[in-house]
């Protein structure tokens, strides 16, 4: 499989040197350009070899286990004095869809992205996806070391706002029943609403504070919905205090 991807396709390649511009992002020159260009296939675009889909999803896989091995032990050595429910907490906000999508982005790796997808999907984390297949690429070409480095040193160390982060609630349902446990009050998550076809189906979430509605929201899954829901309703409940 990895002869096959050994031509490189043109998409990839700016003024002819696909090297130069992974080895911008990465710091290092790759060793073999084959798995970086198979990390940067989204499914959308998927190839077919021998009866194969051939895309970036098994290096997202394989680079999802390394990043947060990596983060965790970052952090772990960044707060030598802080407690395993900090630690929990702000490895989620680093490795979370959103926020590794971005990610993505700053690092302009998603000028170099090969997908068939509206202009908008980026919202659903597509680059996100491909820097994990990135670093399942940096791992198979060059070891755990050289992930720890673009990790440390590319990622966290240049692009992430460590103490933005810490300010930032990483689940808005989590902190919303933290806190009516905390002042015994009742929080419960209703589902008002449920339309559309089961490919393309959509929910509204109502929360109710002591049977109250709090806030609603909407989203294309139940756990988006209760999301949105809780955020309103925690934002209504801090803008009183």
């Amino acid at each position: 499989m990895i002869k096959w991807f050994k031509k490189i396709s043109s998409r990839f390649q700016k003024d002819g040197n696909f090297f130069f511009e992974i080895e911008k992002i990465t710091g290092f020159r790759p060793r073999s350009e084959a798995y970086y260009e198979l990390a940067l296939r989204h499914s959308s675009a998927s190839r077919e070899n021998r009866g194969r889909k051939v895309n970036n999803q098994r290096l997202e896989f394989l680079g999802d286990a390394v990043l947060g091995a990596v983060v965790a032990d970052f952090l772990y050595d960044q707060y030598p004095a802080a407690g395993e429910g900090f630690l929990t907490s702000m490895r989620s906000k680093i490795v979370s869809r959103k926020h590794m999508n971005q990610l993505a982005i700053q690092i302009g790796l998603h000028k170099m992205l090969v997908k068939k997808t509206p202009r908008n999907t980026h919202a659903k984390s597509i680059y996100g996806d491909a820097i994990e297949a990135l670093i399942g690429a940096i791992y198979l070409d060059r070891g755990y070391d050289a992930c720890k480095t673009f990790i440390e040193e590319r990622v966290l160390r240049q692009q992430v706002d460590l103490e933005r982060l810490e300010n930032r609630i990483a689940s808005h349902k989590g902190a919303l029943l933290e806190w009516g446990q905390k002042n015994k009050r009742q929080i419960v998550f209703e589902v008002t609403g449920c339309w559309g076809e089961s490919h393309a189906r959509k929910y509204e979430i109502t929360v109710l504070l002591d049977g109250e509605a709090l806030g609603t929201g909407k989203g294309t899954s139940k756990k988006r919905a209760e999301e949105e829901a809780a955020r309103l309703a925690y934002q209504t409940i801090t803008d009183k205090t």
